[in-house]
């Protein structure tokens, strides 16, 4: 059963997390919102969100999916990239969200901040209608809660490690 989840949680949301924390590998410049504010006055979405950072996450979650595909001699190597695109879409809705709460790029907006991409790209998957996914809502629920906590602790990681200057 443990065997089973992890080889599921592998391929469905590995490349997934990978998109979600690649992009921080380049500093963007073109911003995705042009740096236009939406009606309320605010930005869009924010200076953290460039073309690059979206274009080194889809990359990577295909270089990830074509990996796992080819380890497991599975081919799902367009899906999880396409999964990794809509998980990124995810990261951009929650800080489309942040911003209409006057939360500034960089500052944390628990749960939302952490679970955006998986929800986006498990939305995604779901509409697909993979049988496989879609008949393990144990498998997901599992995977959210796991995801929550990862998440947290490798942002906790990084500020000890002097990489972040918050610890959320």
């Amino acid at each position: 059963m443990i065997e089973e989840y992890v080889y599921w949680l592998v391929k469905f949301y590995i490349p997934v997390m990978v998109a979600n924390g690649t992009p921080v590998l380049v500093k963007g410049v073109f911003r995705i919102d042009s740096g236009n504010a939406f009606i309320d006055g605010r930005p869009l979405l924010g200076s953290n969100k460039t073309w690059e950072g979206l274009l080194i996450g889809v990359t990577y979650a295909f270089v990830a999916s074509s990996l796992i595909s080819i380890v497991f001699d599975n081919p799902l190597y367009i899906i999880g990239g396409v999964a990794g695109f809509f998980g990124l879409l995810g990261d951009l809705a929650g800080a489309f969200l942040k911003r209409r709460l006057g939360i500034k790029p960089g500052d944390p907006l628990p749960v939302v901040d952490q679970l955006d991409f998986v929800t986006f790209s498990t939305l995604f998957y779901l509409a697909v209608g993979f049988e496989e996914f879609a008949g393990n809502p144990g498998y997901i629920a599992s995977t959210f809660l796991l995801i929550l906590l990862l998440h947290v602790a490798a942002n906790n990681l990084a500020y000890y490690m002097g990489l972040k200057d918050r610890r959320w």
